[in-house]
């Protein structure tokens, strides 16, 4: 069913019927495509191209809009140069977009992508997701929504708003917003990261940070356990047990909830958190700090202000 056409116009909706729709090819521009029940790709980039522009989606169900995956088992298939904006997707299992290989120099703007309760074995389900040595992505006023993974009762529930990987560097994430995921909605591990006035509400984890990164603005809303046995947080810090502590620089942090869920979970390592101004409404006795396997942030969290009242 695939197509390879490089300028593309469709605005009656496409059956996929779960089958690739666009082999990706460099230049090409694919606008007001509408599709329903996708495969694993509506756009697949299977070889390496450039310069591809994504704009003016909608999708209704299926597994994943966007797939880097190589057509050949070691081959590269990086992407240089995309860009996506304006696009809505709704019913998801999977994600919105795998971006994988030595991917660069792209920007993600403008998308709302929600998923749903997926239950397969292998099926971690991400909003956007970053692997392999992808670099210098820009995502401006994402919304990622509802990814969840229900397993059984005494294992982890998987399912995240946006992830990075080690080997990732230099992402933005401009103005974006992760909600109802259940695992984190912020689960970065890339280098150079920054958060640039971003929202998470109601997932289990609404941010959980592998390495040193700045924030500017970030609002945390209302941490939700939705199952499993992994934990409930505002921020989930994941030291490294004898390395250097992960250094976490906020500008402004918000924290509001009714229920007295920890602001900071810190595992195994040790952590240097600086605020420099802050707007925290939780109940009190919420713990500011919580030590999860021997975590620690020595001195305490830095506040260049007045320190809240928990």
């Amino acid at each position: 069913m695939a197509d390879t056409s490089s300028r593309v116009a469709a605005r009656v909706p496409i059956a996929a019927e779960r089958e690739p729709v666009y082999f990706v090819r460099s230049g090409a521009a694919y606008r007001g495509v509408h599709a329903r029940d996708v495969g694993n790709g509506l756009f697949v980039i299977r070889e390496p191209v450039h310069d591809v522009q994504i704009s003016d989606i909608r999708v209704e169900g299926g597994y994943r809009v966007i797939e880097n995956s190589a057509a050949l088992k070691q081959a590269p298939a990086g992407c240089v140069g995309l860009r996506v904006r304006d696009a809505r997707a709704s019913d998801l299992e999977r994600g919105f977009a795998r971006i994988r290989y030595d991917s660069h120099d792209g920007v993600i703007a403008d998308v709302s992508a929600s998923g749903m309760l997926t239950t397969g074995a292998t099926d971690l389900p991400v909003g956007i997701a970053f692997d392999g040595t992808a670099h210098d992505f820009r995502m401006e006023r994402c919304v990622m929504r509802g990814f969840r993974w229900k397993r059984a009762a005494k294992k982890y529930w998987n399912g995240d708003g946006f992830s990075t990987e080690r080997g990732n560097k230099r992402m933005l994430f401009r103005q974006c917003a992760a909600w109802d995921n259940s695992d984190g909605g912020f689960d970065l591990k890339s280098s150079e990261t920054l958060l640039d006035d971003c929202v998470s509400g109601r997932n289990a984890r609404n941010f959980r940070l592998w390495t040193s990164m700045r924030a500017t603005r970030l609002t945390s809303l209302d941490p939700v356990k939705i199952g499993g046995i992994g934990d409930t947080t505002h921020f989930a810090i994941m030291a490294a047990p004898g390395g250097e502590p992960l250094v976490i620089t906020i500008d402004h942090l918000i924290v509001k909830s009714d229920r007295g869920w920890p602001i900071f979970d810190v595992h195994k390592g040790a952590a240097k958190i600086i605020v420099r101004s802050h707007d925290i409404q939780v109940p009190p006795g919420t713990p500011l700090v919580r030590s999860r396997g021997g975590g620690s942030v020595p001195g305490g969290v830095s506040f260049a202000g007045t320190p809240p009242k928990l």
